[in-house]
């Protein structure tokens, strides 16, 4: 039997969700990293997905000037990351500097991957869709990369916790 709840109420019964970085390119030509909860495949052929991100974020206003960007997996080491990533803004520091996150070059955009993630996805941009307080960006996938260690990756377990899952 179902009960009426709030949005609020029913939302935090979701958990454990995915949980990903992604990271733009500034005019500044630094490589800008947010926390994203809101990541999802949509094809295989072409390999795609989307990210939804919120019109206040500072990447929102990165992604209306690139066409490229990197969706990164974190790893369950990168707790500290995905929390410091989600909870300042690109517009006041160089978040990966700050952290002294290591990075390594894309192979084929103008881009960075997470070293330390489980996996880093390069993307190109193909549309964007407007819904609501957020805009969705649907991106090809142009090159995969994997962690040579095949670290597991980190979920959210709950507002602000971080962790694996422990299988």
């Amino acid at each position: 039997m179902q009960i009426l709840k709030s949005y609020r109420e029913t939302r935090a019964v979701q958990y454990p969700e995915p949980v990903s970085i992604v990271i733009v390119k500034d005019k500044g030509s630094r490589y800008n990293p947010m926390s994203a909860s809101w990541v999802t495949f949509t094809s295989i052929e072409p390999r795609m997905l989307v990210v939804s991100i919120g019109f206040e974020r500072y990447t929102y206003e990165l992604m209306q000037n690139q066409e490229e960007f990197v969706i990164s997996i974190p790893s369950e080491s990168m707790s500290a990351e995905v929390e410091f990533f989600g909870s300042n803004s690109g517009r006041d520091m160089d978040k990966l500097k700050e952290l002294g996150t290591l990075t390594q070059p894309a192979t084929v955009i103008d881009g960075v991957l997470l070293a330390e993630a489980s996996v880093n996805y390069e993307c190109r941009l193909t549309g964007t869709l407007k819904t609501g307080d957020h805009m969705i960006f649907a991106a090809e996938i142009v090159a995969s990369h994997m962690h040579a260690d095949l670290v597991p990756r980190l979920f959210m377990l709950g507002p602000k916790h971080f962790g694996g899952l422990g299988i």
